[in-house]
């Protein structure tokens, strides 16, 4: 029986080959990831790759973990915040910088601890790192000796953001995953009844870790058993001075008012406390403070008023954005990019968000049967992988949630929560009412909060059959079909121009194909010249592909070694004709539907003026992020080669 394991599924193996990146050695195996250091194969750099863990159903934090992360990452630039590296990736993973240290744990716990005047600084540093964070409206919600790396020399960084909160982002830990998270020691009380937004839950953690650097133990036993954790809601802890009564009263003070059971007794705010740390010698003594005692017995069989959390607070729950929402409702496999294709679709047209979700339903909790799932797992997380990059290349991030429970209730209640416009489902294999999919949709459709879309395919491929037919014979179905293929036209084209540069990059002795139909932009125009009924079309978009190739053979004229030479053509030519293709595929979309009584409407990426190659604010996903890498990564190249030229010996350091 224990020979069954499903907990390597799906990860790479040291060696193997990640997008640019080469895995170099594993630095760590944990329950939810694996730790990889790399190299990146362009700049020479070390890093660190972040790989989830696939066993999905059985452990859907495992994916909630790497979303919330991924996501609010983005949001994070601070020194004493592990520095995370955003690339267009083709599976899922997170990059982050490489540092030499250890966690705070190799340096406290049982036995272990510090001197104070150490344990203060490490406080400052910590004061400074949080009270950031909280002003980009997040909350770290695991702050633990693990979650701290102590460089070598000085300084701090805080690491795994999987489990944090953030104001400006929907909390799908919060809505879809029902025990509280967090390391039950660690966590404030009030993260045991479901809260995650209020800062002070850090500011407990923060005094939990003090608490620990001064006396090598915590008030609390190290139980994960949730009816131990929740002893916090009604009693106080032990003070510090019980278990080293060398501790000033005056730090015992600030210890404990940040340990306050209650949020509202506790410091308002990091700045709060971190003011305290500073000048802890001119605060008063107090009666708390100078205490070595434990609380009275009768304290302890008659606790104070427990910890709960309001109907405000309970409610505090950010669900949807101000944009549109669509569901993607994946039930069946084999109906999957169907309903992918028809979601995306959907929300290029209405601008829309778009949440994917699984419905587990209950299932055995034998061995077997979750070693089943395990696979199970493996197989949906490669999906979903699948479906994330669909989306991202056209700039579009879904939300993935795994939510438990029956199909139509679920679908029903998301579709409500979410405020949603619209439903999508897949049709099904067999005839109505034979299986459960052909039922799921009639429920639905019957009493849905919104429209319901059963997703059929696509009956009309631009790509191909537009060189077929005249332009006035296109009907208005078609000439949307035709819109989206415009839309993901251009961001094609955005990911082969740069592609075939980065290919320059890595690969300097291949040959470069430059031929017509070396691109799918390329491949279009053929075939529409070939058909010789869409010469204005191709009038409009020739000029642009030459141009293109014109640009590139430049570029490989150059070699990949002139970084300087590329970064100017890069960002002087290429990028300015990314737009103006945008432009130029505007103008094809009027022309396909100047002949129709009634045109549908113009997606909104087509009637924009504004080019996303101009905002990188924008980049956050997809071939827009491959494009702002790729002028990050030309920067650096330029910088290295300087710096070579000036000082040899630095940078053959680098």
């Amino acid at each position: 029986m224990s020979s069954l394991s499903y907990s390597s599924f799906q990860q790479p193996a040291v060696g193997e080959i990640i997008d640019i990146f080469i895995l170099r050695s594993e630095l760590h195996k944990g329950a939810l990831a694996t730790l990889f250091l790399a190299e990146d194969l362009l700049s020479g750099q070390q890093v660190v790759l972040k790989i989830p863990c696939g066993d999905i159903l059985n452990n859907p934090i495992l994916l909630y973990h790497y979303q919330n992360e991924e996501r609010i990452s983005r949001l994070l630039d601070h020194p004493g915040i592990i520095r995370f590296i955003h690339r267009e990736r083709s599976r899922q993973y997170i990059i982050m910088e490489y540092v030499l240290g250890q966690d705070l744990r190799s340096r406290v716990g049982k036995g272990r601890r510090l001197e104070l005047n150490a344990a203060l600084n490490l406080m400052a540093q910590l004061c400074s790192a949080i009270s950031y964070l909280h002003s980009q409206s997040v909350v770290h919600l695991d702050l633990k000796p693990e979650n701290i790396l102590c460089l070598n020399g000085s300084g701090i960084k805080i690491i795994d953001f999987g489990l944090a909160g953030c104001r400006h982002l929907p909390d799908l830990l919060a809505l879809d995953l029902k025990n509280p998270q967090g390391t039950p020691w660690y966590i404030a009380p009030e993260q045991l009844l479901g809260e995650r937004a209020d800062p002070r839950c850090d500011i407990y953690s923060m005094g939990m870790l003090f608490y620990e650097m001064l006396t090598g133990r915590l008030p609390w036993p190290r139980s994960s058993k949730i009816h131990i954790a929740r002893r916090r809601l009604s009693h106080d802890p032990s003070p510090p001075r019980y278990y080293n009564p060398e501790i000033p009263p005056q730090i015992q003070t600030i210890i404990l008012r940040a340990l306050a059971r209650h949020a509202g007794d506790r410091y308002a705010s990091v700045q709060e406390l971190q003011q305290d740390l500073k000048c802890w010698q001119q605060l008063p003594v107090t009666g708390a403070g100078s205490t070595v005692r434990r609380p009275p017995w009768w304290r302890r069989l008659f606790p104070g008023k427990p910890v709960q959390l309001s109907s405000t607070e309970r409610k505090r729950i950010r669900i949807s954005g101000a944009k549109p929402q669509i569901i993607a409702a994946l039930i069946d496999s084999s109906e999957g990019d169907k309903v992918l294709a028809e979601t995306k679709k959907q929300a290029l047209i209405r601008f829309a968000d778009v949440t994917l979700v699984h419905v587990v339903e209950e299932e055995s909790d034998s061995h077997f049967r979750r070693y089943g799932i395990a696979v199970e797992g493996e197989q949906l997380m490669a999906r979903l992988e699948h479906a994330v990059q669909l989306f991202r290349r056209c700039s579009i991030d879904p939300s993935i949630r795994l939510i438990r429970g029956e199909v139509v209730d679920v679908l029903r209640k998301l579709s409500t929560d979410l405020d949603a416009e619209l439903l999508v489902l897949g049709a099904s294999r067999k005839k109505e009412g034979l299986l459960r999919s052909a039922s799921v949709r009639r429920h639905l459709e019957k009493n849905s909060p919104c429209p319901v879309i059963v997703a059929q395919g696509q009956q009309f491929a631009p790509a191909t059959d537009l060189s077929g037919l005249q332009p006035d014979q296109l009907t208005a179905s078609q000439v949307l079909a035709c819109d989206i293929f415009l839309v993901d036209l251009w961001y094609e084209h955005l990911h082969f121009h740069t592609d075939f540069i980065y290919h320059m990059l890595l690969y300097p002795e291949e040959d470069i194909n430059l031929s017509e139909d070396g691109s799918c932009f390329g491949s279009f125009l053929t075939t529409l010249e070939a058909s010789g009924g869409w010469a204005n079309v191709t009038s409009l978009l020739k000029p642009i592909h030459q141009q293109f190739q014109e640009v590139g053979g430049r570029m490989v004229g150059l070699g990949a070694l002139d970084h300087a030479g590329l970064q100017e053509l890069y960002v002087q030519e290429s990028l300015p004709l990314s737009c103006r293709l945008k432009k130029e595929l505007g103008q094809v979309s009027l022309f396909l539907r100047a002949h129709l009584d009634t045109p549908p409407p113009m997606l909104p990426f087509l009637i924009d003026q504004t080019c996303p190659v101009t905002q990188p604010n924008l980049a956050c996903y997809g071939p827009l992020l491959r494009a702002f890498n790729l002028g990050q990564d030309l920067c650096f190249l330029v910088r290295k080669n300087e710096m070579r030229e000036t000082c040899p010996e630095a940078a053959g350091g680098d």
